[in-house]
């Protein structure tokens, strides 16, 4: 049961999950909706899916259909979903130097009053375009050059009430697996956010989906969305997460 913001109405929940593909219409997609609209989340950021599992009434941003794999009709790889409208600027690209389809930016209000900078992202699997897609790339290039391209932008981020959440494809602190350098430079982009997701969390979970966010939001309630149903039944390859903010 996830837990009511009733405790304290000024809170803003922010959730992030990859749904592996769910389709709107059919059991994974279904539970992973309700999932999402029980929440309560004022925003939302969905990878690897579909407009059609976010919670009605909403507002949704996309990064668009092309990130160099093959174009899926309504496949998205982010989604920004918000209880609010978003500000008619809406981000979709970043920089050309960001491999595309990846990335999208927007500001929204929330029902507390707080108004938000918010970028989804799905930083490249360490795999990206090596033995699939284009197969140009080597183990980690993609990730990197990504990683490469964001920092770029980083100037046009704000440093105040800004969250980047997504799938990150790496665990905070490293894991073993992933390259040093590929490590630092993630830390490295993201220097002066913390990472509301990083170390052990309940259950003793170390996720690759997190929420980043400028310091002058404070965490509170944190929580996850199971790979599994209580029944048993597989939504996704990947844990969600949500957190609870309050803005200074």
């Amino acid at each position: 049961m996830i837990p009511s913001k009733s405790s304290d109405p000024s809170a803003i929940r922010i959730g992030t999950w990859n749904t592996e593909w769910a389709k709107p219409i059919g059991i994974r997609g279904n539970i992973i909706s309700e999932k999402l609209a029980a929440s309560g989340c004022d925003v939302l950021c969905v990878t690897e899916g579909f407009a059609g599992i976010l919670p009605d009434g909403g507002h949704v941003i996309d990064a668009g259909k092309d990130w160099g794999y093959p174009i899926y009709k309504g496949r998205r790889k982010v989604l920004l979903w918000s209880k609010q409208p978003w500000t008619p600027h809406v981000d979709a690209v970043g920089t050309a130097d960001l491999p595309g389809g990846r990335f999208v930016a927007g500001s929204t209000g929330t029902l507390s009053g707080t108004c938000l900078t918010v970028v989804g992202v799905c930083i490249p699997w360490s795999g990206a375009h090596v033995k699939g897609g284009r197969k140009d790339r080597t183990w980690w290039q993609d990730h990197e050059v990504w990683l490469a391209g964001f920092e770029k932008l980083r100037s046009r981020i704000p440093e105040s009430r800004t969250i980047v959440l997504g799938d990150f494809n790496q665990r905070i602190p490293r894991h073993r697996y992933v390259p040093v350098r590929a490590y630092e430079a993630l830390k490295c982009v993201f220097k002066g956010f913390r990472f509301a997701t990083e170390g052990e969390l309940p259950k003793g979970l170390r996720l690759i989906d997190h929420i980043a966010h400028t310091p002058d939001l404070t965490r509170g309630s944190i929580g996850i969305w199971n790979k599994k149903s209580a029944d048993g039944i597989r939504l996704s390859d990947h844990f969600g997460v949500w957190c609870d903010f309050s803005a200074r």
